[in-house]
Order: C-alpha cells, then sequence, then structure tokens
C-alpha cells in the first residue's frame, strides 16, 4: 500500500515533467554519472555512480555551441564599480593563490532521478580575492559574470563576497575540458548550473539588480539547489530474490546545507528506515547512501528515498517540475520479488 499523501514521481508524471526540457532551449545534456533517465524508468543495466565523475562522463550543459577561446588570446577583466579595475591573462590567472574543493554541479532543468549532475575536484581563484584586489565600492549590488559565447549570470555582491566561490581553472588534476569552460569558469557551490558561469571573460560590478539570460525567461535568480535523493541499485523493471540480501545504492544532495540522512521505504512509504551514508566528500558535495534489503515475501515493492538536508529540512515530496525553481518529488522505483 502506498500513503495517500505522498507524491510520487510516476513513469508517466516523471516524463510529463521532464518535457519541460524539450522546449526550454538551455540544456544540451551529454553525459552524466546520475541516475540515468531511461533506466530508471524502464530498468537497464546496472549502474554505479563514482563519487568523482570523470571529466568524460560529467554532465554538459551549453547556452549555444560551446566557444573555442584560445589560452593566448584570453583575457580576464574585472571592471564597473571598482576603484581598480584590472586584467588577467591566461598566465597571470594561473599564477594567483589557489584553492582546490570538491563541487557538484546539478542542471537547474535537471528532473527527479535525473543525470544532469556530477561531481569534480575543481582548482582556482577565491573570487573574494579579485574583487578585493579591484576595490568593490559602497554602490556595487551585482556581480555580473560574462561568457564568450554571450551568456550572463549574476551574483548579489554579498553572496559574491563569501570564501567558497571560484574563478576555476582546473577540472579534476587537469586543465579545464573545453566543454567544461576552458580557458576559466566560475564554480558557485551551492547553486544550480546556471550560475557557474562557463569560457568566461568578464567579471562587471554594477549598482543594480541583474537579470541573467535565464532569469529574463522567469527562471530562479537566486537558483539554489533542491534537497533530492537518487535510487541508483536496483532499477524499476529489475527482479530480486526473496530471502537474499541486496545493498540498494544511491546518493543525495542538497547544495551547501549538505545531508543529514537518507530514510529508504520499501512499501512505498507507509514505513520509512535509516540508510548508511559514507562520509561527504566536501561541505558541497553529494552523499552515497546504501541500505540492506533481505524482501521476505514476492510480489512487486515500491522503493523509494527521502533524504533530509543539514538543516533538518526533508526532501519535499510535492511533485514539481523544474521551472522556475528547480525539480522538486521523490523518485519511486518499482521492484518485484520471486
Amino acid at each position: 500500500m502506498r500513503n495517500s499523501d505522498q507524491t510520487l514521481m510516476s513513469r508517466r508524471r516523471f516524463l510529463q515533467l521532464t518535457g519541460t526540457l524539450a522546449v526550454a532551449p538551455l540544456f544540451l545534456v551529454n553525459r552524466s554519472a546520475g541516475a540515468g533517465m531511461l533506466s530508471q524508468l524502464f530498468g537497464s543495466t546496472k549502474r554505479t555512480t563514482s563519487p568523482i565523475t570523470p571529466n568524460e562522463e560529467f554532465y554538459i550543459t551549453s547556452y549555444r555551441t560551446p566557444p573555442f577561446v584560445p589560452a593566448d588570446q584570453w583575457a580576464l577583466t574585472i571592471r564597473g564599480t571598482v576603484r581598480s579595475p584590472f586584467t588577467l591573462t591566461y598566465p597571470d590567472l594561473l599564477t594567483q593563490p589557489a584553492i582546490t574543493e570538491i563541487v557538484t554541479l546539478e542542471c537547474v532543468g535537471n528532473g527527479v532521478a535525473g543525470e544532469a549532475i556530477s561531481t569534480a575536484e575543481w582548482q582556482g581563484v577565491r573570487l573574494k580575492s579579485l574583487l578585493d584586489k579591484a576595490g568593490v565600492t559602497s554602490q556595487t549590488q551585482d556581480v555580473v559574470f560574462h561568457a564568450a559565447d554571450g551568456y550572463s549570470d549574476s551574483l548579489t555582491i554579498e553572496r559574491a563576497m563569501m570564501d567558497d566561490i571560484m574563478v576555476a581553472h582546473r577540472m579534476n588534476g587537469v586543465s579545464l575540458p573545453l566543454g567544461h569552460g576552458f580557458p576559466a569558469r566560475m564554480i558557485v557551490p551551492g547553486h544550480y548550473g546556471m550560475k557557474h558561469v562557463q569560457w568566461l571573460t568578464g567579471i562587471e560590478l554594477i549598482a543594480s539588480d541583474y537579470k541573467g539570460y535565464y532569469q529574463r525567461k522567469d527562471w530562479s535568480d537566486e537558483a539554489i539547489v533542491q534537497t533530492k535523493s537518487w535510487i541508483m541499485d536496483p532499477q524499476t523493471g529489475d527482479t530480486l530474490t526473496t530471502r537474499k540480501e541486496f545493498i540498494m545504492q544511491g546518493f543525495a544532495f542538497a547544495g551547501s546545507r549538505g545531508i543529514h540522512r537518507v530514510d529508504i521505504s520499501t512499501d512505498g512509504g507507509d514505513s520509512w528506515s535509516a540508510g548508511t551514508l559514507a562520509p561527504p566528500l566536501s561541505h558541497y558535495s553529494w552523499v552515497m547512501w546504501t541500505y540492506p534489503w533481505e524482501p521476505t515475501r514476492p510480489g512487486d515493492y515500491h522503493i523509494l528515498a527521502r533524504a533530509t538536508d543539514g538543516t533538518g529540512k526533508q526532501q519535499s515530496t510535492q511533485e514539481h517540475p523544474p521551472f522556475p525553481d528547480g525539480a522538486s518529488g521523490i523518485q519511486e522505483v518499482i521492484v518485484s520479488i520471486i
């Protein structure tokens, strides 16, 4: 039996919600280490999620065709409502004091159990240090990030001055791949991917509120990541054996809030038990979970996962499409026990 007040993501409803992506011009999704949409819906070969996503498997989105910007022709200009505007060449950027952090990125268009989510180790220059060097003036309200392909987005000056944001130039130990923003990109933990501007060419401080490309289309301005959980194994359509232990696996993500716990239900939400969390890779990364299960009776089982973030707030059970603030709801996996 399923709780009548539980809002679940059925196959048909999931397709309806993820269909939002077909009419939004933003998301050219390539590959991912997240939960494959079709495999989650209809069953497929087993998938695992590496804690760190290889660069070639990291999801890709782009406003347009990724621009090619030769390093020897690239420059980053910091200008606007600052006392000392300046420009960095690529060699200049590489000589700046660097920080390294593991950060998970998720596309705002990612549906429940969607695959546009990945994690990498990023290295670059703390944004705050560049803004401090430029000398932020009191009239500054927003910081705008301009890309070589014409894309732009912004943060409030208060958010931009926090220590966790970087201008990244390396990804998993190598220079940024072209598809991920070479020569430099923004990394803004806790926010959806539209804020992580790629192919960065300019940082402009302004004395007014700025609406980026997607904000002008009424997508979220803050773009704070929603709390969600993914079931990677088993997958819908799988057949398991009675009285044989099976280790469920998945991950959860809540941006900068972290994950406090993940609860698993094997009866459609009537009862819940806590899964085991792996240590987080960082304050800004997804968290892997496992749950041992030994079904005792044959039949069809409805498996759910529900995350609680570091503030104690549970994942929303209400179905909501990605537009405008990111998708919410709970993934449902249906398996047969023989």
